[in-house]
């Protein structure tokens, strides 16, 4: 036995009982595995108590839980076959050597110390206990296998929790990073909307004064455009001076159902021709601002498409602002 007090021949032997607390017993469990002085001590205990069995010294509480605990086993049953094999194989031997004589009586007891008669080379029990020893090796030799197969197990459990542990780190580090770049996203969106609000009141700042065009080189046009009303027949004009850059249209909207909204110009006689990102409304949200590039339209009619922005990015045509382009 080990020098550890853990250790001790009596709690070894509760443990093969299974009268040791779980705490305990998941501890042995491992070390029976683990610590090779341990599993000497475990092999030299189990000898004792399957030996203490077999000539009937186990009594009471101890008789009850080998019963119901250690025999429930297939592995110990067959040690306990074993071990009552060799008893009987003993008996045998001593009853024949007290036929011989008594001073050749075996002295010893216990299914182990049967072993120590082989040594002497008697014909009657040679083929017998060549037969025993072939059953010993097959037995030690099955339990070895037997433990190999555990300690893989062991191995292979562990390396599995490893591997667990190594991908639960993994998504721990891409999830920071992925909270990173979210972040860094947030801050790009937050500035380039303010640069855009900021364009967007220079462009009020410049469109301040009416709606007169401009006859320079680069000069912006304005256009105010109310919600169309059903069974007007009046479209709004909208002149263009040659050297005219850009349009600036003021949309009012009826009601101020969306925080943001998109404009499309759109030509009657094919698809969109220009179309804004999305815009913030103004004045109470009731005035959508836009600009774009004059060189766009010609002398015919247009309209302003506006659009909805939903929560989640999808959009709603809202309203068309028809007008008349006159070069």
């Amino acid at each position: 036995m080990t020098s550890d007090p853990k250790y001790k021949h009596e709690t070894i032997t509760q443990y093969l009982l299974g009268a040791l607390p779980e705490a305990e017993t998941e501890r042995f469990d491992e070390l029976s595995f683990t610590d090779d002085e341990f599993t000497d001590s475990l092999t030299a205990v189990e000898k004792d108590l399957v030996d203490a069995f077999v000539h009937g010294e186990l009594t009471g509480g101890e008789l009850e839980r080998f019963k119901a605990h250690y025999l429930a086993s297939p592995v110990r049953r067959e040690r306990v076959v074993f071990a009552e094999a060799f008893q009987v194989l003993g008996e045998r031997e001593s009853a024949g050597l007290r036929a011989e004589g008594p001073a050749n009586v075996a002295t010893k007891r216990g299914w182990f110390a049967v072993l120590s008669a082989a040594i002497a080379p008697r014909p009657v029990l040679q083929w017998g206990l060549a037969a025993a020893a072939l059953a010993v090796l097959f037995v030690g030799g099955w339990l070895a296998v037997d433990n190999l197969r555990l300690r893989q197990q062991m191995s292979q459990t562990a390396a599995r929790r490893d591997a667990l542990i190594q991908r639960e780190q993994d998504l721990q580090k891409e999830i920071e990073s992925q909270r990173v770049a979210n972040s860094q996203a947030e801050q790009e969106l937050a500035r380039v909307r303010d640069e855009r609000e900021r364009l967007e009141q220079e462009l009020k700042k410049a469109q301040q004064g009416g709606a007169k065009p401009a006859s320079g080189e680069g000069s912006i046009v304005s256009l105010i455009l109310a919600p169309p009303l059903r069974g007007a027949g009046q479209v709004p004009t909208l002149s263009i001076r040659p050297g005219t850059s850009q349009v600036a249209a003021q949309l009012q909207l009826e009601a101020a159902d969306y925080s943001a909204y998109r404009v499309a110009l759109i030509d009657p006689a094919g698809p969109a021709l220009w179309q804004s990102g999305n815009l913030k409304p103004g004045r109470n949200r009731k005035i959508v601002s836009v600009s774009f590039p004059a060189r766009l339209l010609k002398s015919q009619n247009y309209s302003l498409r506006v659009s909805g922005v939903a929560a989640g990015g999808a959009s709603e045509i809202v309203s068309d602002y028809p007008f008349k382009v006159v070069k």
